[in-house]
């Protein structure tokens, strides 16, 4: 699939934006360069992502990485790029120097007291999974990709988004987001699973004390296939959020979500249907100790089966530094996805999680012991898959003030 005008517009207009913010800022910012290598031994369960007569085997994994971010009193900026090289020692047939590759920008700037813009970018191209859920960006205005898997193929995930938002008053504040995200799966002949999205959401809330918060919004998107009909979903509900302390915050959206696909020449029916939707996140931190949990239920065109699926999803991540040089982590996501006007449903059950533990012997060095897992049902032929996977890793970075 082609990246279409549209896309280029809004990548370009992501790009141009966070150049100007980033020279906005230019006298007064603080320029952090931190380039880093990690290099691993790994061991995996099913290199061919088969759901039987699973292959396992050891691999070397090496993976540059650099972010660059720049600060001032009213701008934020992180662009982070990351390329992972995987060489398999009994099949070279799998292994490829960019078996991996990811950027991401993440931007804020606030020009006024009562104004603020928060342009975002990502790309990720891999043939790992269980990475791609962990590093597909998640935000509670933008539909959620599927993380199901399908063998052993090639996903690129691209999209972008400007974050407006208006304090109207102290105690009133309006958002706006606009977005575009494109799933491709270039193994695939004739591009036939791809898609993307193209939508908006905008919101107003209303601040009734320092802890609580409550309003409305609205949203709509177009969704975009090749071998079956493009699809309009929209959607409206109440949002709230409260601060129950210092350490513990919860936000929230509910509603319903109507999804409509037009007739074509070969079905004259028009299909429409909706059904309840919404986000719930819960964050958490204390000292050294960070938690989230996110769960969403709602309509998306973006999980790799080329038509509109509805999914539930949860995910879980924690993290903590438990002494001066060690720490961990561990996440976690379990999705239910099911085709909405397919003449045969299917659903698609898929959990996967990833967990490490990092030890710091030196300022610029980290040794670390990762896992990975997925776990997906489905009664889609050769659907179904486990595998799993562990890699020991050293990582050699610092960062340098570049003025």
């Amino acid at each position: 699939m082609k990246i279409s005008l549209s896309q280029k517009a809004v990548w370009i207009t992501i790009i141009v934006l966070s150049f100007f913010l980033l020279l906005k800022g230019a006298e007064a910012a603080d320029y952090r360069v931190t380039p880093s290598i990690r290099l691993g031994q790994g061991w995996d369960s099913n290199i061919f992502g088969t759901n039987d007569n699973a292959v396992s085997d050891f691999y070397t994994t090496v993976t540059p990485e650099l972010t660059l971010a720049a600060t001032t009193p009213n701008l934020s900026m992180q662009l982070l790029a990351g390329v992972e090289g995987r060489w398999y020692y009994d099949h070279p047939e799998v292994s490829s120097a960019g078996y991996s590759k990811n950027v991401r920008l993440i931007s804020g700037w606030q020009p006024t007291a009562r104004f603020s813009i928060s342009p975002a970018a990502y790309f990720l191209e891999t043939l790992d999974s269980t990475s791609r859920s962990f590093l597909v960006p998640v935000d509670p205005t933008v539909p959620p990709q599927g993380i199901a898997t399908y063998g052993l193929q090639k996903s690129r995930d691209f999209g972008a988004s400007i974050g407006l938002r208006y304090q109207v008053s102290p105690a009133l504040a309006t958002g706006a987001t606009v977005y575009g995200a494109t799933r491709q799966l270039p193994d695939e002949s004739g591009e036939g699973k791809d898609s993307r999205t193209l939508g908006a959401d905008v919101s107003v809330q209303h601040t009734f004390s320092q802890k609580s918060s409550a309003g409305v919004y609205g949203n709509g998107s177009k969704e975009y296939f090749k071998e079956t009909p493009d699809a309009q979903v929209f959607g409206a509900g109440l949002l709230a959020g409260h601060q129950f302390s210092p350490s513990l915050r919860m936000d929230g959206r509910i509603g319903m979500s109507f999804v409509r696909q037009p007739a074509t020449a070969t079905d004259n029916s028009e299909h429409t249907t909706n059904d309840p939707a919404g986000t719930i996140t819960l964050a958490y931190s204390d000292n050294t100790f960070r938690a989230s949990l996110y769960a969403n239920v709602g309509y998306s065109g973006l999980s790799g089966a080329s038509q509109i699926t509805r999914q539930g999803t949860v995910g879980i991540n924690l993290a903590d530094q438990f002494a001066q040089r060690w720490s961990w982590n561990l996440g976690g996501n379990f999705q239910i996805s099911r085709t909405v006007f397919a003449d045969t449903s299917s659903d698609v059950k898929t959990i996967n999680g990833t967990g490490s533990i990092r030890y710091a012997p030196w300022e610029r060095g980290t040794l670390d012991l990762t896992g990975n897992a997925i776990r997906q049902q489905s009664d889609v032929p050769n659907g179904d898959l486990n595998r799993y996977s562990v890699v020991l890793g050293f990582t050699l970075g610092k960062t340098y003030t570049a003025f």
